[in-house]
């Protein structure tokens, strides 16, 4: 591994594969070339992250493996959005939660014709990935109290609701998920993909940041940043939802009449219950249990929600608890009695990424009428789930008018107040920024190729065509493994 920097301050090299970006597609697609007998080198923009020197401290954690620290915002700064910064992406700090791609999105975009090989064989490469990560259902005793509330609820209203896999392993339930896996339990892409990539001859370079790709006459590419200049064959763009369409931009590939304009956020709106017993929502297996019965996506059906538990540092809530002061105030002080769940949407708007001077994403989104419709169904679904389990009270996502104390307030529509500023909604789950689809008007084709541009392939959640609707880790790593081969089948007689 090389670590660009005060040692090696420029990496001047060529390879056949050039792959930007460690996380879930990049890491993924570097090992399968590389595998495959192609010499590939692995660019990422930040550090390679030691498990040996996690600390499990928010305030130190959260501004080491996300990007801007964990600041990153839209420009207006109405939404947090929350990306991975170092080797293994976003695996690294998120929950361990996999969730196949839900076979109804999968059927959509085979009949828009956005899969080259078919909705069948996408999910079952998704599966392939699901045992390559190690990803099992969560036992009894590892669902925590946070989530077994959910589950509580969920029963004494009727409502559907699953037991999802996690790819963690001997896991102590200490809870310090999005903090780095300071045990390494969880089975991230360095786990998964990159050791064995390594193995094969993967060439990997951190502190690699690229702001052009250049289209070389003979059919390859110069890969260029800050302190590298990379000659390759093939180049594979993994840089995120966000720095993807940035890198394009930056590098005048596809049209800008379609790069970056078609973000989706999955908006999160966090949901907190006040119970009388202690329930320390921050120990244990974060996310363990999923209601579904909002998820009108799963029925092919447009739009919708899932209802989760949310991770719950003290940092992570206290920066969420909606209202001024004295609220904030009174919610740390019954913080062990806090359930924290929230609302996932899969969402219909369309935001936009563009590229600024300095390289790096503007990022306009707000949810549209609809979607907004949709967070309001989530949000009153979850007050009435905290309630049946036993909830005293509620602190809804909203600057005023946070706290609920009994359900029939849940159904006054003047509380829902969605606009920028005075509702609190985050977002882990950049992905569409660059589609792939039949029509000739997408920036990129079925195969994952650019399409003005055929030696260069996209493969993370900028590629999706619609909302997923789940965490889209299993998602994002099953695309980008087909994508791999069908360079591999290129490239390799």
């Amino acid at each position: 591994m090389i670590a660009l920097g005060r040692e090696t301050p420029v990496l001047e090299t060529s390879c056949r594969v050039c792959v930007v970006g460690s996380g879930a597609g990049g890491a993924v697609a570097a090992a399968e070339t590389a595998q495959a007998g192609l010499d590939t080198l692995l660019l990422e923009a930040g550090p390679h992250h030691d498990p040996a020197t996690y600390t499990q401290r928010e305030a130190e954690m959260m501004a080491r493996l996300y990007a801007d620290g964990g600041q990153q915002l839209t420009a207006d700064q109405s939404m947090a959005i929350l990306s991975g910064h170092g080797l293994g992406g976003s695996t690294v700090h998120n929950t361990g939660l996999c969730v196949p791609p839900p076979e109804a999105i999968l059927e959509g975009w085979e009949r828009e014709g956005c899969l080259a090989d078919g909705a069948a064989a996408l999910l079952e490469t998704a599966r392939e990935i699901m045992t390559r990560v190690h990803a099992v259902p969560i036992p009894d005793d590892e669902v925590n109290r946070n989530n077994a509330i959910l589950e509580q609820g969920a029963r004494k209203l009727g409502l559907t609701f699953v037991r999802p896999h996690h790819n963690r392993a001997e896991c102590c339930g200490c809870g310090g998920c999005i903090l780095g896996c300071a045990y390494n339990s969880k089975r991230d892409v360095r786990f998964s993909h990159l050791e064995e990539g390594v193995a094969a001859g993967l060439r990997i370079a951190t502190g690699a940041g690229v702001t052009r790709i250049v289209p070389r006459g003979d059919g390859g590419f110069l890969v260029r940043g800050p302190r590298l200049l990379v000659r390759a064959d093939r180049v594979v763009l993994a840089a995120s939802a966000l720095r993807t369409p940035v890198i394009l931009l930056r590098s005048g590939l596809g049209s800008r009449r379609t790069v970056g304009r078609s973000l989706r956020l999955h908006p999160f709106a966090p949901v907190a219950g006040v119970f009388d017993e202690p329930v320390e929502s921050w120990l244990g297996v974060p996310q363990s249990i999923l209601i579904t019965q909002g998820a009108h996506f799963l029925r092919g059906e447009p739009g919708g929600f899932i209802l989760m538990a949310a991770p719950a540092g003290p940092g992570a809530v206290a920066a969420f608890v909606p209202g001024q002061g004295p609220v904030v105030t009174a919610a740390m002080r019954r913080y062990p009695h806090l359930a924290v769940a929230g609302v996932l949407l899969h969402d219909e708007t369309r935001g936009r990424v563009r590229a600024r001077r300095d390289h790096r994403p503007s990022i306009r989104y707000w949810p549209e009428a609809g979607d907004r419709g949709h967070l309001v169904e989530g949000i009153r679904l979850l007050g009435n789930l905290l309630f049946a389990a036993g909830a005293r009270r509620l602190l809804l996502p909203f600057r005023e008018r946070t706290v609920v104390t009994r359900p029939a307030a849940l159904d006054d529509p003047t509380r829902y107040t969605l606009r920028p500023y005075d509702a609190i909604l985050s977002s882990v789950h950049p992905q569409g920024s660059v589609p792939m689809g039949a029509d000739a008007s997408t920036p990129v084709d079925p195969e994952g190729r650019l399409r003005s541009t055929p030696g260069l392939f996209i493969a993370d959640a900028s590629l999706f065509p619609t909302s997923i609707g789940v965490p889209p880790q299993i998602t994002i790593m099953a695309l980008a493994t087909r994508i791999a081969r069908r360079l591999v089948a290129e490239l390799v007689p």
